[in-house]
């Protein structure tokens, strides 16, 4: 009998989306009935559909709301063994809380964002609401069946704090792309962002660091959307860089972005694990990305495969931006040498690894 898997993740959209999309469809269909759970539109519902996965959209703003919409799906077909993969600390804690007595299901928790998130904040209101979601992490993670974690840091930083063994499984962000080589005739440098625009995201920070070189030929741009962006680009009118910084909207496929790029920019405070850094990566663009206490250090390997920067000030990464201009072979080098470690991220080793926790249950 197929066992029903359920992936939740409350908002399906961007790099997390984009993850256990590839994950779902990845996992073998003549073993698992699959699922997905969301809170309103699935970004990539139709191409879920098309591959036979169920797609639950549930009409609430809050998870909190939808809690009995949810448990009336997972309670269905009560003979079936079923697991439930729920995604991102909130919505974790919310499952084992309210899904743990139902009939024949088990529990995975996923923490795809590094748990030293819990530790940074934006405001007083941000501050509890972070203590709290940290308090119960620690309360009941360890009442689930398995807990993963998308970076090797993540999974010893969570791992200190629950006192329960966690397993990572990479996020599957590496595709294999035959790569077209890049004019050298180019005058002007192409820089590249993808970010949702959040405060986490630190794109102020990327602003003035860009501010700081403006004399420099090239252009920044920023693909994403969210919603600092009318205050980003009043800051880049402010600062009369409109010629350097380009904001582009959320596209789906950054293929022909990656390809007329020369260096990737990832400013995150904190990330699980930037699938972008690796997707520059395979399209041969070198990175610079802040030390954002997540999978940033499986990808980069200690400045091996590109380079880190603190963020404390923005001259911290402006004197690295300019270090490119002066030797762009150095970044080149540290490039090709990361192609090798890309395998660890394909979507084969993910699935391969989910798998093997499913089954093993």
């Amino acid at each position: 009998m197929k066992k029903d898997i359920y992936f939740l993740l409350p908002v399906f959209t961007y790099g997390a989306g984009q993850s256990v999309k590839r994950i779902v469809i990845g996992l073998d269909k003549q073993k698992y009935n699959k699922n997905i759970i969301c809170l309103g539109k699935c970004q990539f519902r139709d191409e879920l559909t098309k591959k036979g996965v169920n797609v639950h959209e549930i009409s609430k703003t809050k998870l909190l709301y939808a809690i009995s919409s949810i448990k009336k799906i997972l309670s269905e077909n009560s003979f079936n063994e079923k697991i439930l993969i729920s995604n991102i600390h909130y919505a974790n804690v919310l499952s084992l809380i309210f899904f743990s007595k139902i009939e024949n299901l088990k529990i995975i928790v996923n923490e795809r964002t590094a748990i030293k998130e819990l530790d940074i904040y934006f405001g007083i209101f941000d501050f509890f609401k972070k203590k709290i979601i940290k308090m119960l992490i620690i309360f009941f993670y360890k009442r689930s069946s398995q807990v993963i974690t998308n970076s090797s840091k993540c999974s010893k930083d969570l791992e200190n704090i629950i006192n329960f063994k966690v397993q990572t499984i990479f996020s599957p962000s590496y595709l294999v792309k035959k790569i077209k080589k890049k004019s050298k005739k180019k005058k002007q440098k192409v820089f590249l962002a993808v970010s949702r625009l959040a405060e986490e995201k630190n794109i102020f920070f990327l602003i003035d660091a860009i501010n700081l070189i403006r004399e420099k030929n090239f252009i920044l741009k920023i693909i994403g959307d969210g919603d600092q962006k009318q205050k980003l680009l009043f800051y880049v009118n402010k600062l009369k860089l409109e010629k350097k910084i380009k904001f582009l909207n959320f596209k789906g496929n950054t293929d022909k972005y990656f390809a007329e790029s020369d260096l990737f920019i990832n400013t995150s405070f904190f990330e699980g694990f930037p699938n972008s850094v690796v997707e520059a990566l395979s399209n041969n663009v070198p990175v610079l990305c802040s030390k954002s206490h997540g999978g940033i250090h499986d990808i980069i390997k200690n400045d091996t495969y590109g380079n880190l920067f603190n963020i404390n000030k923005p001259e911290n990464l402006s004197s690295l931006i300019l270090s490119y201009f002066k030797n762009e072979k150095n970044f080149l080098k540290k490039m090709k040498k990361a192609k090798k470690n890309l395998k660890e991220f394909s979507i084969k080793k993910c699935v391969k690894d989910y798998e093997y926790i499913i089954n093993k249950l």
